[in-house]
């Protein structure tokens, strides 16, 4: 889910207006527990209150399932914004206090009680339309699922969307052991790198935590080789040498930056070539993300200033690698880290489906029509533009 934008020291900060009636919690437990009775209580005080919240994380798991699988260091809770106030007003009264965390921000936060018992908040945004269009964006149906936790049928994830939200992150066997109990309930794909990871555990190779194999590697190419296949992934073209123009300039580009190392995507811009990250496998190049230039995408009414530029993503291709939610967030992150490195403080995109309407969890390319999936640039940070279905996305340094 997306992590806080840069707050700006001189404005309101919504958390604090947000909190100002819950306390501070005085010590966060180093080992917190939220057990089955602690759960059931929370869930059954919101259900008398009236505030319909939807379980998420660990614990939505295992309402799918059930039955409990292990033990959850907390509780995961789902909840429109409108309700938020009195969900405080309760919890405040229950003793739990705020927790904070580097990451927070006014729509996701930690509570936590006197007894090591920690909650998750996680706030949406519905439009009149009852689309979700801010906060925590969860994609379309997601939420509608139906479990049970001890005596009480809750609401909670969908399997298959909570199958698709441990994709796109490092995993450990925790993550595994949920997704497969999930496949195998609900007859649903194990997802490829859940499949990697399961054959390295029976090899007793598998590391904690799964990350993507360093056979994997992104940059802007450094070759005139690299930008050949670069163009040539952007394109779907297999030319076999770069026009003679092309590659003078881009051979200049590095002259002057004194090395490959040195060029970023705003030399490439000024110079006039296509700039974008190459995914590499093994030194071949299998992946790419264009991006649009940096110098020429001004922040509306600013001056495009090389502290200021947005660059925005025009296409991404994953051509056989299609199928890993994994890979698509490694060139997608590449993407933004060469966009901080030109320096650019916006990145923005424009995916073709829009998490406000129902589809299908688990997508089987992840880079259909090249642009891929508003639910996974909300994962990597990008935040919606406006509050309306359609909205471009950005991430800000």
């Amino acid at each position: 889910m997306p992590s806080p934008a840069e707050q700006d020291p001189n404005l309101p900060n919504p958390l604090e207006d947000i909190l100002k009636a819950v306390p501070l919690s005085l010590s966060s437990s180093q080992t917190p527990e939220m057990d089955q009775e602690e759960t059931l209580r929370i869930i059954d005080l919101a259900e008398i209150a009236g505030i319909p919240i939807v379980i998420d994380g660990g614990w939505a798991v295992d309402a799918q399932l059930g039955w409990q699988t292990r033990l959850h260091s907390d509780l995961d809770i789902a909840i429109n914004q409108q309700y938020l106030p009195r969900f405080l007003g309760i919890l405040s009264r229950l003793g739990y206090g705020h927790v904070p965390r580097d990451d927070q921000w006014e729509h996701n936060f930690v509570l936590q009680d006197g007894s090591g018992h920690q909650i998750d908040i996680h706030s949406y945004i519905r439009n009149d339309q009852g689309q979700i269009v801010g906060g925590v964006e969860y994609p379309g149906d997601s939420l509608t699922g139906q479990g049970k936790i001890g005596h009480a049928q809750v609401r909670c994830i969908k399997a298959d969307w909570l199958v698709d939200f441990h994709l796109g992150y490092a995993f450990n066997e925790n993550d595994y052991n949920d997704v497969k109990y999930l496949c195998n309930l609900h007859r649903l794909p194990l997802p490829p790198e859940y499949q990697a990871y399961e054959n390295a555990l029976y090899a007793g190779k598998a590391h904690n935590p799964w990350m993507i194999p360093p056979q994997f590697s992104a940059r802007l190419p450094q070759t005139t080789a690299e930008y050949l296949a670069l163009i040539n992934l952007l394109d779907k073209t297999e030319v076999e040498k770069l026009n003679s123009g092309t590659k003078a300039k881009f051979l200049e580009v590095q002259e002057a930056q004194s090395g490959a190392a040195n060029v970023t995507l705003a030399h490439l811009n000024r110079a006039g070539l296509r700039a974008g990250v190459l995914l590499l496998e093994e030194g071949q190049g299998v992946g790419a993300c264009e991006l649009i230039p940096l110098d020429i995408c001004p922040v509306e009414g600013e001056l495009p200033t090389p502290g200021n530029s947005q660059g925005q993503i025009r296409q991404l291709s994953l051509a056989r690698w299609a199928d890993q939610a994994s890979v698509f967030m490694f060139l997608l992150r590449a993407a933004v880290s060469e966009t901080w490195r030109a320096g650019g403080r916006h990145l923005s995109v424009s995916p073709l489906d829009d998490i406000t309407q129902p589809r299908s969890a688990l997508p089987g390319r992840y880079d259909s029509a090249d642009i891929g999936f508003a639910s996974f640039y909300a994962r990597a940070g990008f935040r919606r533009l406006e509050p309306v279905p359609g909205s471009r996305w950005a991430a800000t340094k």
